[in-house]
């Protein structure tokens, strides 16, 4: 689609420039010299990065706010905020992609770009305006606006740019690998941070955020070919899979543990429908995760025993009470103050934001750690239904496409609902950001492969530019073992599907 022949010779020509105006102004202003070569080189290759591979600046935004405390980032995030860096080299990636497809006069519009997504970016487009208009009308001007320009900025960028980015299964796959390459460092670094730590420190050991995102990335090893050789895509199960395990233990996030473990098990029952899993195998696999998990706790609790049990011990309570004095049970407080007060702004909420000032009495961040409740008493039951309206369109737009694709994307879907899932328990219209990023992904490559089903009056439209899509065939998952493709016979649709794929 956005095919960039000559990027070696105009990255060059632009480097060139930048280091002779460089160097003309070190000269001027008397700066060390090796200043202005270090800048250039950094400069190409993040221009490099941005024009051939962007995925990496998502990522990078996303895991930013969980690297921010370690001591290669510490001193850089002092002086630039990482987040922020990243999102404006996505910015920039996405402005050079529309630049060079308008310059092409063989190039595709936005009506393929977006095609047979419409109805799902104008409900985000409603859902947007609705939570917009209620900043008029907030009590809480300065987190409002905050949150807003963030949601508006952060979260639209996120939802489109996997439109642009994404194009085919071979860039999906490369953007799940880096994802899950990142994964991995997190983890690494939740693990020695309590190793290293000191347990006197009255610090809470939970990252919620981290947690969030180690789930994604076990969903994409579990239910997600990221390798196409088998012997590989074992060794991810192996070695890589456990280190995420473990990393989402050190994290002490129940909520996305919670949700994980629910999402797996809707997976394996898809499969298990599908029949591309049998039933020893998915029993063989709870028990690993089972023994994984409790594994890890036993290791973990032993850096910091007091707080790990103290997490346990509430954990506990609350399924068996109701009820709890932790975090957990201001939570609870949280949704029981929330629910009573919703009918006092029913139709159009409080104003976006408003929930801080109604709850600790202050114009700053507060939320009440559970989206559809917080759109419901800021945005009223107007936002709300517009919320639902947004999921509801694309949960029947990722259903198509599973069904299209031999639920091949399966990953896909089961993020979308993990990200859901933890919605309910974490994180404001803001933290939800990653939301929004997947709720793009999963439109792209229904995008994709919407244009290339074999249904007629979606292959016989004209395009300019057909999508080039070099994919592999869908993979069975590593651990299911030899399934009988007498038993399982493939359809002439799911034969076209495949061809179109290959």
């Amino acid at each position: 689609m956005f095919s960039t022949p000559n990027i070696p010779r105009t990255l060059l020509v632009l480097l060139l420039i930048a280091l002779g105006g460089g160097l003309l102004l070190s000269m001027y202003m008397d700066l060390p010299l090796e200043l202005p070569l270090l800048a250039t080189v950094g400069l190409g290759l993040l221009c490099y990065v941005g024009m051939r591979s962007p995925e990496w600046f998502i990522v990078g935004a996303l895991f930013a706010p969980q690297w921010k405390t370690f001591w290669i980032f510490k001193s850089i995030d002092q002086r630039m905020d990482l987040t922020g860096a990243m999102l404006l080299c996505l910015a920039a990636a996405l402005l050079w992609r529309v630049l060079v497809q308008f310059g092409r006069s063989n190039s595709m519009d936005f009506r393929t770009i977006f095609f047979g997504q419409q109805h799902q970016l104008l409900a985000y487009l409603i859902f947007a305006v609705i939570v917009s208009a209620s900043f008029f009308y907030t009590t809480a001007p300065d987190y409002g606006a905050s949150k807003l320009n963030r949601f508006l900025v952060i979260g639209t960028l996120l939802l489109i740019s996997p439109f642009f980015i994404i194009l085919t299964e071979e860039n999906f796959r490369r953007f799940a690998r880096i994802f899950v390459g990142f994964s991995a460092f997190t983890a690494i670094q939740l693990i020695t941070s309590l190793e290293t730590r000191n347990q006197q420190e009255n610090v809470d050991i939970t990252r919620i955020g981290a947690g969030w995102l180690l789930g994604m990335g076990v969903l994409l090893v579990l239910f997600y070919p990221l390798i196409r050789n088998r012997r590989w895509q074992r060794a991810l199960y192996l070695f890589v899979l456990p280190l995420l395990i473990v990393g989402l233990m050190a994290s002490a996030a129940r909520g996305p543990i919670v949700s994980l473990s629910v999402v797996i098990l809707a997976g394996l029952f898809v499969w298990l429908r599908q029949g591309r899993l049998r039933g020893r195998s998915a029993l063989v696999l709870l028990l690993l995760f089972v023994a994984g998990f409790g594994g890890a706790y036993l290791l973990l609790r032993q850096t910091d025993l007091g707080k790990y049990n103290a997490k346990a011990k509430e954990f506990g309570t609350l399924l068996s009470e109701g009820a709890s004095s932790g975090s957990a049970g201001k939570r609870l407080d949280f949704y029981q103050t929330t629910v009573v007060a919703i009918p006092n702004h029913l139709l159009f909420g409080a104003g976006v934001g408003s929930w801080s000032t109604f709850y600790f009495g202050i114009d700053d961040r507060g939320y009440p750690h559970d989206l559809p409740l917080e759109i419901a008493f800021e945005e009223g039951l107007l936002g709300l239904a517009a919320f639902a309206v947004l999921l509801g369109f694309v949960a029947v737009s990722i259903v198509r496409m599973l069904r299209a694709s031999r639920f091949h994307f399966l990953a896909l879907g089961l993020i979308v609902a993990y990200c859901v899932l933890v919605s309910l328990f974490s994180g404001d219209l803001d933290d939800n950001r990653l939301l929004w990023l997947w709720i793009g992904v999963a439109l792209a490559m229904c995008r994709t492969i919407q244009l290339h089903v074999p249904n007629g009056h979606l292959v016989r439209r004209a395009f300019r530019k057909p999508f080039t899509v070099a994919a592999p065939a869908p993979l069975e998952p590593a651990f299911t073992g030899r399934l009988s493709r007498q038993q399982h016979p493939v359809s002439r649709k799911g034969r076209a599907w495949r061809e179109k794929f290959v």
